[in-house]
């Protein structure tokens, strides 16, 4: 007996073979598209760190290594024999390039950034200070900071800052450096200061009168109480006024 399917069938039918051949076609079609294996960028760079570690002196220092990369997006075939190498000049410390070259089973080549820093402990000003304040323990910390970019004549030792005077304004955080320091002012105009004469072997003592204000290390002027004389003489550590003799 023929059996006529209505039409409503048939489309039902057409459409159900068509969605079936679309997912068995999409399913090939996902299976040519499975994404193929790659090296793990963490291995690369991993490799990386060890090659740049392994060419530091060995001075104890604390370093700190910087790949940077591989590039998000970039995929390369799995490697059994990563070698690398410097790419120009190599460099202890600061920026420079590193050669990764895949020997097999895939032969490719990448080249890294890599930044090396060396830490350092620098005293820094806990809190912005202006010019001519006198530094207390309260102002200063130590902080380790990369010593390529340091400021030269960084001071490390917080101790021996204390007393000393702000020559220019300083940001919170920022590295003090010698020459932004000066003594504490020993010596006053007027103040009776001792006059030392030394030199040749000889050491005189004698009371004086400032003529000037002074820091340690600073040349002023003196007159000699008993004899009236002025002289010049350098005012050290103690606040004494050193007249060298010749």
């Amino acid at each position: 007996m023929l059996r006529i399917f209505p039409r409503f069938r048939h489309g039902r039918f057409v459409a159900g073979l068509w969605a079936l051949g679309l997912v068995i076609a999409l399913g090939g079609m996902s299976a040519a598209w499975a994404v193929p294996a790659a090296e793990s960028p963490a291995k690369i760079r991993a490799a990386v760190e060890a090659f740049v570690r392994a060419g530091l002196p060995a001075s104890g220092e604390k370093v700190m290594i910087d790949v940077q990369g591989p590039a998000p997006g970039l995929r390369f075939p799995p490697c059994a024999e990563l070698r690398t190498a410097y790419f120009g000049n190599p460099n202890p410390y600061g920026a420079q390039t590193v050669e990764v070259r895949c020997a097999r089973p895939a032969v490719w080549t990448l080249y890294l950034p890599v930044r090396v820093d060396r830490q350092q402990g620098v005293v820094v000003v806990a809190r912005a200070l202006q010019a001519g304040h006198v530094l207390t323990a309260a102002d200063l910390t130590t902080v380790e900071r990369d010593a390529t970019r340091l400021p030269p004549g960084a001071v490390n030792d917080a101790q021996a800052l204390v007393g000393q005077v702000l020559r220019y304004s300083v940001a919170a955080g920022q590295p003090l450096v010698q020459s932004m320091l000066t003594g504490p002012q020993l010596v006053h105009y007027g103040q009776s200061v001792s006059l030392v004469a030394q030199g040749l072997g000889v050491r005189l003592v004698a009371l004086g009168q400032a003529l000037a204000d002074g820091r340690v290390g600073q040349s002023v002027l003196v007159r000699n109480v008993q004899s009236g004389r002025v002289v010049s003489g350098v005012v050290d550590a103690q606040g004494q006024v050193v007249v060298p003799l010749q």
